[in-house]
């Protein structure tokens, strides 16, 4: 089975990053990149990118006037060489798999805490903390809020939920009330 387009090129400029040891800032640039192009404010930029019908040169040449100077070479040609290949519209894919991969060498876990109101700074340490012990590794702690929970937490890591709020245990115990009546 041929590899994904993203993973050829996240593994290609991955190997690249790490051969010239500066996967840290490539990882930045590539995130805060693949954000600013693709956002709603940006998106006909984006569009004339990934576009077919503007010449690779076109493509190249735009994207040195916006970023040349102010991000490292190899992050500027990378950006020139999916542009040039019509593959720029798979950045964020390509990203996407730059990430999980930066994130197994770094000993990084990305985690999602919903919580239906905001949680207190010291709260938020403590389950940052009790993470890092469990997990063995750095926890990237985002947190989001969610009134619909009712209460309790749901945490979200890689294709792991942990659902520990008050609406799924409401919803379980309806179920086990309705298969008792039924």
């Amino acid at each position: 089975m041929a590899d994904s387009i993203q993973n050829v090129y996240s593994t290609a400029l991955f190997e690249l990053c790490n051969e010239q040891d500066c996967l840290g800032p490539v990882f930045d640039e590539l995130g805060e990149i693949e954000k600013l192009v693709f956002s709603d404010e940006n998106k006909e930029y984006a569009q004339f990118l990934s576009s077919p019908l503007i010449s690779a040169e076109d493509k190249t040449r735009s994207l040195d006037a916006v970023f040349g100077g102010k991000i490292s070479p190899l992050t500027l040609d990378f950006m020139c060489l999916i542009a040039e290949k019509g593959r720029f519209s798979y950045l964020p894919l390509v990203y996407e798999d730059f990430r999980a991969k930066y994130n197994e060498q770094m000993n990084i876990l990305e985690v999602t805490a919903v919580t239906a109101q905001p949680m207190s700074a010291g709260l938020s340490a403590k389950l940052k903390a009790k993470l890092e012990k469990v997990s063995g590794k750095t926890v990237v702690l985002t947190e989001k809020t969610d009134k619909s929970i009712l209460g309790g937490i749901v945490l979200k890591y890689g294709n792991t939920e942990i659902n520990s709020s008050v609406k799924s245990k409401l919803d379980k115990l309806r179920a086990q009330i309705d298969n008792v009546i039924a």
